[in-house]
């Protein structure tokens, strides 16, 4: 066998190196910063775990550091210190933070749907106007379940008046709330939101859905095809300017996240139900209630967000292009 002439050798090896170069795999040791991600195991932001599970940061060369958060004020202020550069948080956060002067946008949305009016089938409530003189319970003020329920379900939907026509015992955990209406029976109605919602259903035997909020979204909205917007993704202002590249891979992987869950939801569901360490049989009941989707319905959002202005948690409704920054997310996204 002939050797090849040293000349023809090195076109050889340039070219091999070329193709090779060309057709790399991305790898989370390419140049660039980490990033650090503020979320929790909740049912709505579990979305960046499952990135990192599936390998999907690596394939698209993102060094990510997830950090987990139990209290939504804890993160807000981790993102206003630049201790964070992407959080998962709920759509009235970024809306009230960006009014105190943080500078944030929101580059993506995380879930829709999912909030549900619970009670008990001797209290009498059969009917949203039934909830005049009850006692509801409710979570922390400001936060997208209680705009819902004091601005939508009950002033759009109930005609009541949140501060006359009922009694509210807010600050509530989802947690505690099935137990005041179930085990203690303080309250006469809770909202509440997925899982807890279809954990209730499946331990209390007397639990009656009074209004499945998503199901009310459909038939409201038949011409579209997103639910409500609850959770979104914001990136700090000083992370967008200062790397928009490590943003856009970021999203490239968190997408894909997203068309896992939708496109594959047995697999899925093994491991949404592994990093938040719920049943599968809750898993897949909650899911009927919401959707995952990278998709940013403005107008959905911004109406999202009347309820909290309508209610004195926002003095000036947010302008599209002042919190909205979606030029980094893949083409077609839907």
């Amino acid at each position: 066998m002939k050797l090849l002439k040293p000349a023809v050798a090195v076109v050889l090896l340039l070219l091999v190196a070329l193709y090779a170069f060309r057709h790399r795999t991305p790898s989370a040791t390419s140049d660039g910063p980490t990033i650090r991600i503020g979320t929790n195991r909740a049912l709505g932001t579990v979305t960046p775990y499952v990135a990192r599970d599936k390998g999907f940061f690596t394939q698209h060369a993102v060094q990510a550091n997830i950090i987990d958060f139990n209290d939504i004020t804890t993160l807000m202020e981790s993102i206003t210190s630049g201790q964070l550069d992407i959080a998962l948080v709920g759509i009235s956060s970024p809306a009230i933070w960006q009014e105190r002067g943080v500078r944030l946008k929101v580059v993506a949305a995380a879930n829709g749907g999912g909030h549900v009016l619970l009670t008990r089938h001797e209290t009498g409530i059969n009917t949203l106007s039934d909830l005049r003189g009850k006692k509801v319970a409710t979570p922390k003020p400001g936060t997208v379940t209680d705009t819902l329920f004091r601005s939508h379900i009950l002033g759009d939907l109930a005609h009541l008046d949140p501060e006359r026509d009922l009694k509210i015992l807010p600050n509530m955990s989802a947690a505690d709330m099935s137990t005041v209406l179930f085990a203690s029976r303080e309250v006469d109605a809770a909202i509440t939101w997925e899982p807890f919602a279809s954990q209730a259903e499946a331990r209390y035997k007397d639990s009656v859905v009074l209004l499945d909020v998503a199901d009310e979204w459909r038939k409201q909205h038949a011409d579209s095809t997103h639910l409500y917007p609850v959770n979104v993704v914001i990136a700090s202002q000083a992370f967008i300017d200062a790397h928009p590249e490590a943003l856009r891979r970021f999203l490239e992987a968190y997408t894909q996240a997203v068309q896992f869950i939708n496109s594959r939801p047995e697999e899925a569901n093994d491991i949404i139900s592994r990093e938040t360490q719920l049943d599968k049989s809750v898993v897949v009941a909650a899911r009927k209630r919401i959707e995952y989707t990278a998709h940013v319905d403005i107008d959905a959002s911004l109406q999202t967000l009347a309820w909290s202005e309508r209610l004195g948690y926002l003095k000036h409704p947010p302008s599209a292009v002042s919190l909205f920054d979606l030029r980094f997310l893949p083409p077609g996204v839907e």
